[in-house]
């Protein structure tokens, strides 16, 4: 188990407005081109599921549901893989800044699950890809 104060807090400048970044968030089309393999029904009460592949090539499924939603500035979602005994908690927030939009990702909650430090590693390795993968889809 970890301590309550362990958290993902990754954070990336696009260049773009943050009406851009919102639909390359919450729409299917605009998933489509940065993380493809996430379906997203982005409403309060909508699901989700993500389907990756883990190091050893074994497929994961990631399931939750969304718990906030502000248009253009704030995504929530309880989030947990297949198998955790309890989900975390995903915010994506943008703020729009004069040079372009910035997204921070806050992932939390991980003192509910036994390996919690090492997950919190590999987590804040994936938010950071997915992060690149927006910041280059939206400026594109």
């Amino acid at each position: 188990m970890v301590g309550e104060k362990a958290m993902v807090d990754e954070s990336v400048l696009v260049s773009a407005p943050a009406a851009i970044v919102w639909q390359a968030l919450v729409t299917t089309r605009g998933r489509a081109g940065w993380w493809p393999y996430l379906e997203l029904d982005a409403r309060p009460g909508g699901r989700f599921e993500e389907r990756w592949r883990d190091a050893s090539g074994a497929e994961t499924v990631t399931r939750g549901e969304v718990v906030g939603l502000e248009p253009e500035q704030r995504l929530a979602l309880e989030w947990a893989d297949e198998g955790w005994p309890a989900a975390t908690r995903v915010e994506l927030r943008l703020r729009e800044t004069g040079v372009g939009t910035v997204v921070r990702v806050l992932h939390s909650g991980w003192e509910a699950l036994p390996d919690g430090t090492g997950l919190v590693e590999a987590h804040r390795q994936g938010w950071r890809q997915h992060l690149c993968d927006l910041r280059a889809y939206a400026e594109g």
